[in-house]
């Protein structure tokens, strides 16, 4: 297996779904509904702006959806179905972009400069998770995890929370309940899911996917209008490493089901990598689990 072969994988398995669901919510109607449904404020369409950029970040294509909410609220959301742990860095890296954008569309590159204080969108992220590996309702990721050491006290420092809602059947009802469009979207992704298991032909999967949501109401408006550019997003990846990414999706799954019996019983988490081989990190995480479990 060559050595960026799993890299590669992740990195596909998050665009196949990214990209879709960047389509659906990068237009002022639907990222207002998403944003109420987060935030339980009531803004209007006319208050939202797309500032959506497709830049590269470490040799990776990076456009996350993002919008600016009246003016003084900038959110960057994006979804994922495999490990996420450093969307935090990889979102420090965009919102710096981000606002970049947002100072020079404005003309203001000289206020920045100026002895008076220059006012920016307040940041906010969310990420929306629907892997097969069991995740919580809702967790929240921050920045300074992925630091060496604690900061020092007596010097500047920066932090950054990411809550991620995981979007699987059965969780997060509420949220569902107030975005339409975001509980259609993880139908729609649990159905290509499906197909793709069952089919051999992707092409296929991809198609029938479209066309049973359509006949079921399941962004059926979205799906008509943007069926082709949908259809043509998940085509264009290589649907041999999209199975075998799915296929990857359930054995993670499975080793962790394995880890958190073992962790039950005792078995040092050394020894727990070495059986499942899952990173110490991830072992670690699920016997933090636990401990707040039990």
């Amino acid at each position: 297996m060559p050595p960026n072969e799993n890299t590669d994988a992740v990195s596909v398995n998050r665009q196949i779904k990214d990209g879709v669901f960047r389509l659906l919510f990068d237009e002022p109607e639907k990222a207002a509904e998403l944003y109420n449904a987060l935030s339980g404020d009531n803004c209007t369409p006319d208050e939202v702006m797309i500032v959506t950029i497709t830049t590269t970040i470490s040799g990776e294509l990076k456009n996350d959806l993002a919008f600016v909410v009246r003016g003084k609220i900038m959110v960057v959301g994006e979804h994922m179905s495999s490990p996420y742990e450093n969307m935090p860095v990889r979102l420090l890296m965009y919102i710096g972009l981000l606002y970049e954008k947002w100072i020079k569309m404005k003309n203001e590159e000289k206020f920045i400069y100026g002895s008076s204080l220059y006012k920016i969108p307040t940041p906010a992220f969310v990420v929306f998770y629907n892997g097969v590996a069991k995740r919580p309702e809702k967790e929240v990721l921050s920045l300074s995890s992925a630091f060496e050491n604690v900061g020092d006290v007596d010097l500047g420092h920066i932090e950054m929370k990411v809550p991620v809602y995981n979007i699987n059947k059965g969780m997060n009802e509420e949220l569902f309940a107030k975005s339409p469009h975001l509980r259609q979207y993880a139908e729609f992704i649990a159905k290509l899911r499906e197909l793709t298991n069952a089919y051999d032909d992707y092409s296929q999967a991809v198609g029938e996917a479209v066309s049973h949501c359509i006949e079921n109401g399941i962004l059926a408006e979205f799906l008509r209008k943007e069926g082709g550019r949908v259809v043509s997003i998940l085509s264009t990846y290589d649907p041999e490493v999209a199975k075998r990414v799915y296929a990857e999706e359930r054995m993670e799954a499975q080793m962790e089901d394995v880890a958190t019996k073992m962790l039950r019983e005792g078995i040092s988490i050394e020894k727990i990598a070495w059986i499942t081989m899952l990173p110490l990190e991830t072992i670690e995480e699920l016997q933090d689990r636990l401990l707040v479990i039990d």
